[in-house]
């Protein structure tokens, strides 16, 4: 994949937010035909991402503030962070 390609079509109204501390913060499913979701925080934290997930800190995938990642993501998926220092809101987009 070269720089200027893109992970499928982002689904317009489809984005969410959720905010984590301490304890994790959890996404609602998103839409059950989602391929990929693209994760940015405003804080460093951990991740999960599945059918179920919650994000333990130390073990979870280390996300960087303010730096778009892109993951595969289960139809009907979530996303839960939690923080490494301080809490913050991820915003996930779904791609198709």
């Amino acid at each position: 994949m070269t720089p200027n390609m893109t992970y499928g079509s982002p689904m317009p109204g489809e984005g969410v937010k959720v905010a984590y501390t301490g304890t994790a913060g959890t996404t609602v499913a998103l839409p059950s035909n989602t391929e990929v979701v693209r994760v940015v925080a405003t804080t460093d934290c951990f991740i999960e991402i599945g059918t179920s997930p919650t994000a333990v800190a130390d073990t979870g995938m280390y996300l960087a503030a303010l730096v778009p990642e892109y993951f595969s993501c289960p139809g009907s998926g979530k996303v839960s962070a939690i923080q490494v220092a301080s809490g913050g809101t991820i915003y996930v987009t779904p791609f198709a």
